[in-house]
């Protein structure tokens, strides 16, 4: 048997195994399992199911724990927030099921492509808004803690973040000479803006000595366009819940504030009418905003370096185009460095009297 037959046997094992814990875990019948393409998660993979009944299942495996983020969704899918699709109940009655260290997911496939697509059809940001409003009003799952604790994605600081990337860029101060002209132009990237993100590392700082009390609220962790689905009409559906924590709503709001997805900067227009269907009482921390925007444009950019850097070198054309989106007009660097000198978005709030978030709940 050839290489290549081996492979595809080996692939079709794989799908059979999948289909086959689909229906042991989740009591569906799943006649077959293709992947998806796409995404930035390395530590997951998804897959489309086809039901014996005709239905489609979005099929996620993923190693990291994302319990939290299932039972949050679960319970507003299931308590009919419009714009979530409740993932499906495994036998044990949880949202999931983790065999070997993997966690395994279920939920409806949702019709209709990335709000970022170009094809995709105008998004109505006014549901969006009321849509992520009824996630920070919900209850916390009350049986699972988050992975992620408070506003960092990871364990490290900025100024922790950016000194790991001093750190591999010495190593790669003097590149060979046949070096890729990627990695050449990134390092040259790097000694150029290396300073405003330093600056966006001590402004965080300072402003997380000066915070105040705030209430800590469900989160979907991540809730930039990227992560919602338009379906035909219009409609948008907040997917992937993996980042959820608890923690104050400004952490979600920033994505819409400022935005991440360089690509698709998020409109005057589009922030208004979120605001709007979010509701004009919530009351917005300015601070906030810009010091998880600091946090978020520093761990975007030293992941992205070390993806650069050290990752698989057919991917290193990719990388130095978001390296570059990163850097440049519309990346969240700039978008902070801009609120910082106030100009700022319509539809936007006057920072509020810190009193309104005092609270015994945290202060992240």
């Amino acid at each position: 048997m050839s290489a290549g037959s081996r492979a595809q046997n080996a692939k079709r094992r794989r799908r059979a195994t999948l289909a086959a814990r689909v229906s042991s875990e989740f009591g569906i019948d799943v006649r077959s399992v293709d992947p998806v393409a796409g995404g930035y998660d390395s530590h997951a993979r998804v897959w489309r199911g086809a039901g014996a009944d005709g239905r489609s299942w979005s099929i996620k495996e993923s190693v990291r724990d994302t319990r939290f983020g299932l039972a949050l969704a679960a319970g507003l899918g299931e308590a009919g927030v419009i714009g979530v699709s409740a993932p499906r109940r495994s036998r044990t009655g949880e949202p999931w099921s983790v065999r070997d260290g993997v966690f395994l997911s279920v939920a409806p496939w949702v019709d209709g492509v990335d709000a970022v697509a170009d094809e995709a059809e105008p998004m109505r940001w006014h549901e969006f808004g009321a849509t992520l409003r009824a996630v920070h009003e919900s209850p916390s799952p009350p049986t699972v803690r988050p992975a992620r604790r408070g506003i960092r994605r990871g364990v490290q600081s900025p100024a922790a973040l950016l000194a790991g990337v001093d750190a591999r860029v010495r190593e790669t101060a003097r590149p060979a000479a046949d070096a890729e002209d990627t990695v050449v132009h990134a390092l040259g990237l790097w000694r150029e803006h290396r300073d405003r993100f330093v600056a966006l590392a001590e402004l965080e700082r300072r402003l997380k000595r000066e915070r105040v009390h705030s209430r800590r609220v469900p989160l979907h962790g991540d809730p930039h366009t990227g992560n919602v689905i338009v379906a035909p009409d219009g409609r948008p559906w907040l997917i992937d819940f993996d980042e959820a924590t608890t923690a104050p709503r400004e952490v979600d709001l920033m994505l819409i504030e400022l935005g991440v997805i360089f690509s698709r900067p998020v409109t005057d227009t589009q922030r208004a009418a979120f605001r709007s269907g979010y509701g004009a009482d919530a009351v917005i921390d300015e601070s906030r905003i810009v010091r998880f925007g600091c946090v978020r444009a520093v761990e975007d950019l030293a992941a992205t370096m070390h993806q650069l850097l050290d990752g698989p070198a057919d991917r290193r054309s990719g990388d130095l185009r978001i390296l570059q989106g990163l850097l440049g007009g519309d990346g969240l660097a700039a978008l902070v460095e801009r609120r910082i000198a106030g100009e700022r978005p319509a539809g936007s709030s006057p920072t509020p009297p810190r009193a309104v978030h005092e609270s015994r709940e945290g202060t992240p």
